[in-house]
């Protein structure tokens, strides 16, 4: 009888947190709601990957050993539980936060990248430089959770920033001239870009957006020109 008085008791304030929670989902912001849940997202990102498939092909051919860069988060991987899980709490973005739910594992594949990649990597020696703003402290747990959905290789090479210092560009020329992280490898002719934003490109002439560079949709955080 008392087990009875108290499931009276919890019930009703686990139904209506359940409610709650189904109501924060449905009103989640536009942006988040766009990524997750439209045809419209799936199938720009899964163009872009068949157009850069399209595109670079060729090249390989002709080609020993290919490099391409390419950004991790909104690029390759699907982060848009971290958005979700940001809103359910009315929270927002923090390192702290942020680096929890990557070492969680659980981010998705964006569309059309798992294609692509088993693609690219079918050609002898094709390498894929990761090159992010992820911190360096979660390299195991990203290598983890992309080993969880097929897309690592052992020859990747994963650029994680060091610190505040480390930006993108400062990467990149350790890419260009063999030096730093890079000097056990040489210097590297990148043929193609991948990123979510203008700072995962180089300005440089040689580079064209829908040629070599190639940028995906992400609404839903970021800094925008």
């Amino acid at each position: 009888m008392k087990f009875k008085f108290i499931l009276l008791l919890v019930l009703p304030v686990l139904l209506g947190a359940q409610t709650q929670k189904a109501e924060q989902i449905q009103n989640l912001p536009n942006d988040v709601k766009w990524v997750t849940d439209s045809e419209e997202y799936t199938l720009l990102c899964e163009q872009i990957y068949r157009s850069a498939w399209i595109s670079i092909r060729s090249r390989l051919m002709n080609m020993d050993n290919p490099v391409i860069i390419m950004d991790l988060d909104e690029t390759v991987l699907d982060n848009s539980q971290y958005q979700i899980d940001l809103h359910l709490k009315s929270k927002t973005y923090n390192a702290s936060s942020w680096n929890k739910f990557v070492k969680k594992e659980i981010s998705g594949l964006v569309p059309g990248v798992k294609q692509f990649i088993q693609q690219y990597k079918k050609k002898q020696n094709a390498i894929i430089i990761y090159l992010s703003n992820r911190d360096e402290t979660t390299l195991k747990a990203t290598k983890s959770n992309m080993k969880k959905l097929g897309i690592l290789y052992d020859d990747d090479i994963f650029l994680l920033r060091e610190d505040n210092d480390d930006t993108k560009k400062k990467r990149r020329e350790e890419v260009f001239q063999g030096l730093g992280r890079m000097q056990n490898y040489g210097a590297s002719k990148v043929i193609a870009y991948f990123g979510d934003a203008t700072g995962d490109f180089p300005n440089d002439k040689n580079y064209e957006f829908g040629i070599n560079k190639f940028m995906f949709p992400n609404p839903m955080y970021g800094e925008w020109k």
